[in-house]
């Protein structure tokens, strides 16, 4: 990801409400620190910010910060905060392959989401070999559905009754993507 620091950038809200769905912010991201917890909190308020988390309006502050690991990295649109994310390995340090935690606020129309992965994907692979790519979405998330389908992703299937929400089981569908090994 291209760190910058626009000059007098637009409000995030303002360029959303102008813009409507077509326009990209500048992204940008850097790992979580104290100088992001209010914005990050405010971020768990939202009913369905499905952060690692089933009920995100229902966690505590001690607990939202646990689901913050060393790997969560916060997501900026025009140098303000509008989402989280994280990689991590899936099987052997090897293997090549990751497994991609990505959440923006409500807020955020789809074209901000299929930007906001377009621009994570790009820079992961700019610093190591991906083979696979993996992303999960509970069954109960339709936005985070919707907009992962709209990836162009391989859907491989449902993980079932892997996650109670609203008092319901469900389950996780595993989305990928693949890449030819480099070597």
């Amino acid at each position: 990801m291209t760190i910058t620091t626009p000059t007098g950038p637009p409000r995030v809200a303002d360029s959303i409400h102008q813009n409507g769905d077509t326009a990209l912010p500048e992204w940008s991201a850097r790992a979580y620190s104290d100088r992001d917890r209010e914005a990050v909190l405010e971020m768990f308020t939202e009913p369905d910010f499905y952060y690692r988390t089933a009920q995100p309006d229902t966690r505590p502050e001690w607990e939202i910060l646990d689901l913050l690991a060393e790997d969560t990295r916060v997501l900026l649109a025009h140098g303000e905060p509008v989402g989280l994310y994280a990689l991590e390995n899936e099987g052997s340090d090897h293997g090549c392959h990751y497994r991609l935690d990505l959440r923006l606020h409500a807020a955020a129309p789809p074209a901000w989401w299929r930007g906001a992965f377009a621009e994570v994907v790009r820079a992961t692979r700019w610093r190591r070999e991906v083979v696979r790519l993996a992303l999960r979405v509970a069954e109960f998330d339709q936005r985070g559905l919707a907009i992962t389908r709209s990836l162009g992703l391989t859907e491989e299937g449902v993980l079932t009754d892997t996650a109670i929400h609203e008092g319901r089981r469900y389950g996780y569908v595993f989305f990928s993507r693949v890449w030819t090994p480099a070597s």
